[in-house]
């Protein structure tokens, strides 16, 4: 998953995922992070689309949906799985958060019956999630793994039974650590700069956790995507 460089007009991109102050600003670390997420171009297979920010949860936030197709038996596109991303922030900072950033996640995947039934599979589905953050600072991360089925009745007979899985997780991304600079409580900051990158590596981390649970291939180390064009 690649990204094109910080754009002069990342700013302005943000605006409309945040409720903003009185005059209608948006603080430049927040825009500064919808434009990396924004410059994110997501693996063949995999979509991204924006999303309605919840306005209560937060003083700012963005949110997008992810989805991922795959050709079905009849060779037609099928949905294998979808997902939504939201970017919470507060300028003053949450204490249960432990910080002013927030991640709030959810992927739903379809698996197969056998695998549904695998008194390990919500153990391996967090790991799934819990790997993809290894390489990143995170703190206060928790969440839910379930087990769904559903069967059609009446007019939907036809549709069978599935199963799938579903991974309801929040956390709080945390900044790299600089020589110096300015700190909440004892952590570092989020700076423009490395909200523009580091954040956006969050949603990257959650994107690779969804294609996981939909049994895609992980992606060849190497093998580089065109950037997307205009953020």
């Amino acid at each position: 998953m690649n990204r094109h460089p910080h754009p002069p007009g990342a700013r302005r991109a943000a605006t409309s995922s945040a409720p903003g102050s009185a005059d209608g600003a948006v603080p430049e670390v927040f825009a500064a992070a919808v434009g990396g997420i924004a410059a994110l171009r997501p693996r063949p297979g995999m979509e991204f689309e924006p999303l309605p920010a919840p306005r209560r949860l937060a003083s700012y936030s963005h949110a997008l949906s992810a989805t991922v197709t795959g050709p079905a038996a009849d060779g037609e596109e099928e949905e294998l799985g979808s997902g939504r991303f939201v970017l919470l922030y507060e300028p003053d900072g949450h204490e249960e958060w432990q910080g002013s950033w927030r991640c709030v996640t959810l992927l739903q995947a379809e698996i197969e019956v056998e695998i549904a039934q695998d008194p390990l599979l919500p153990e391996v589905t967090w790991s799934w999630l819990s790997e993809a953050l290894a390489e990143l600072g995170c703190a206060a991360l928790g969440g839910t793994v379930s087990r769904c089925a559903s069967a059609g009745f009446g007019e939907l007979e036809d549709q069978g039974v599935s199963t799938s899985v579903e991974l309801r997780a929040s956390w709080s991304p945390l900044p790299p650590e600089p020589e110096a600079g300015a700190r909440w409580g004892t952590r570092p900051l989020w700076t423009p700069a490395t909200a523009w990158s580091g954040l956006a590596a969050h949603v990257e981390a959650w994107s690779r956790c969804l294609a996981t649970a939909v049994g895609l291939p992980p992606e060849l180390a190497g093998v580089a995507r065109l950037p997307r064009v205009g953020g």
